[in-house]
């Protein structure tokens, strides 16, 4: 059976390098996985809860217009248009403020709004999808992962270079002057 021979061409700096190297492949595989499913499972949770605090507390209306449309910013060209509308809060009390329209809509027409619990006019809920949400939480972290990795790899690596480099210039201090007397 052959005994193990270390290499004599190899440095404790290589050696070292190969180490960090291993550690850092093997806690990326461990920690890269977990920190994904919990960072989605955070992402999808709080998705979720956003999704159904929106179906609790924001609703769909139907406003009356009172008036025609008008540009809601100072009458530039491409503005948003408004007009006075009535509607009634999920509450059962009547309100009445600007609502967007288009410019097809008129007096006395009805268009679609969305309003809190208390009536008042916001935007429309985003349309959530808690479990894509989770997933690309989940791979953003991986990717950020693996970026941390191979940025810690590359650091390590640098400082071991640069201890390298030190050692070999004093090396070759030492024993630069010798081999060029020799040579002559």
């Amino acid at each position: 059976m052959l005994d193990h021979v270390p290499n004599e061409l190899r440095r404790a700096t290589d050696r070292l390098e190969g180490l960090m190297l291993f550690t850092l492949v093997m806690t990326f595989l461990a920690g890269a996985p977990l920190l994904a499913w919990w960072a989605g499972q955070q992402a999808y949770r709080t998705d979720l809860r956003a999704q159904r605090w929106e179906q609790a507390h924001i609703f769909r209306a139907e406003a009356v217009l009172r008036g025609d449309p008008v540009p809601s910013v100072g009458g530039r060209t491409g503005a948003t248009l408004t007009a006075r509308a009535t509607w009634t809060a999920p509450d059962g009390t009547p309100r009445e403020g600007a609502v967007p329209v288009t410019p097809n809509d008129a007096a006395g027409g009805r268009v679609p709004i969305w309003v809190d619990d208390r009536g008042t006019p916001r935007q429309p809920p985003p349309q959530r999808q808690p479990a894509a949400q989770g997933f690309m939480v989940g791979a953003a972290v991986v990717l950020c992962a693996a970026a941390a990795t191979a940025g810690l790899h590359r650091i390590g690596r640098a400082l071991l270079d640069r201890h390298r480099y030190r050692t070999w210039e004093r090396e070759w201090l030492e024993v630069g002057p010798r081999w060029s007397r020799e040579s002559r």
